[in-house]
């Protein structure tokens, strides 16, 4: 019922308990008009399903129960919302290129802490591979906060480059991307060997890279220690009247240790994805992401956490620095 939907989701936003009248007063803020007493019907129902509960006398807050109802009723609204938080992290980031400082969007791994030195060891082991937007991490004991993270008691978390930097630096230099697909690339002896499988950014409510990770598609530490494994790889589009400022603020990032460029391609596209304009070129890019990887892999257990939260980049150092 569209009416309960509406008071969960009033009640989740909310940052205090609310009184009936209260969200009344917010429901006709988005057109529902209904007297206290209805919106008092309505709780009690939601009561009963254990979907909100009563901690003062009048007051209502949403439950865990609730807002995992409200997150399912509303999956439809919530299609493009990874992409809009890539937007979001595009704009938001303060990261300069010409300084080397400023906020930049991260990808976190939260493990358990007393397999911190099994997983610095494990990244360290990749990081000569080149799978990801940059080889550098930085690193959080519990009761630190991780950008807006505060790691929890008895966890660790790592911090790593999102590929979504890249994006955030071509937007200082006037170049508007679109995040298009992540793929699964084989990668054999440095030689990139063809695509297995690929996601579309359209639509999609989670993190294409999560999934991919999550699915136990990739195999980071392999191509690390056999020189043979499957990665992601993203592919985002921009007008080809830029593609000359695309290539030189790149290789201005690639000169500063930030790079997992395979490919910038005029059109027809590297991958010729049907969708793309004649105007549109392709960049293709190792995952920021792919340095966590190998933490699934061997079954650390990794929460995985994908522009998330914000870290000034003078905050990443090498890993063979970090003890």
């Amino acid at each position: 019922m569209r009416v309960q939907r509406e008071i969960l989701r009033v009640l989740a936003d909310a940052d205090r308990p609310l009184s009936s009248r209260e969200i009344a007063e917010e429901l006709r803020k988005i057109g529902i008009y209904l007297d206290a007493r209805t919106v008092r019907y309505h709780l009690q129902k939601l009561d009963e399903k254990g979907l909100t509960v009563k901690p003062k006398k009048y007051k209502r807050v949403i439950t865990e129960k609730g807002r995992e109802k409200l997150r399912r009723s509303l999956v439809y609204e919530r299609l493009e919302e990874f992409s809009e938080r890539v937007e979001y992290n595009i704009h938001t980031s303060t990261f300069s290129l010409d300084t080397l400082k400023g906020t930049i969007p991260t990808n976190v791994a939260i493990i358990d802490k007393d397999r911190s030195g099994e997983a610095l060891r494990i990244l360290s082991e990749v990081s000569h591979v080149g799978v990801s937007t940059s080889n550098l991490v930085a690193v959080y004991d519990e009761g630190e906060h991780c950008g807006e993270l505060l790691v929890p008691e008895g966890k660790f978390a790592i911090a790593v480059v999102s590929n979504t930097l890249i994006d955030a630096i071509l937007r200082k230099a006037g170049v508007t991307t679109k995040p298009e697909i992540a793929s699964l690339l084989h990668i054999c002896d440095g030689e990139a060997e063809g695509f297995s499988e690929m996601i579309s950014y359209k639509g999609i409510t989670l993190s294409p890279g999560w999934l991919i990770i999550k699915a136990g598609l990739t195999s980071v530490y392999k191509l690390a220690t056999e020189g043979s494994g499957d990665v992601i790889a993203a592919v985002r589009s921009f007008s080809v009247y830029a593609m000359d400022t695309v290539k030189k603020e790149l290789r201005r990032a690639e000169k500063a240790g930030i790079g997992g460029i395979l490919s910038i391609s005029p059109p027809p596209n590297h991958l010729s994805l049907p969708w793309l304009s004649t105007r549109r070129g392709e960049i293709l890019i190792l995952a920021g992401v792919n340095y966590l990887a190998p933490l699934e892999e061997l079954g650390l257990k990794p929460d995985i956490r994908i522009n998330e939260y914000f870290i000034d980049f003078t905050e990443f150092k090498s890993i063979d620095s970090v003890g």
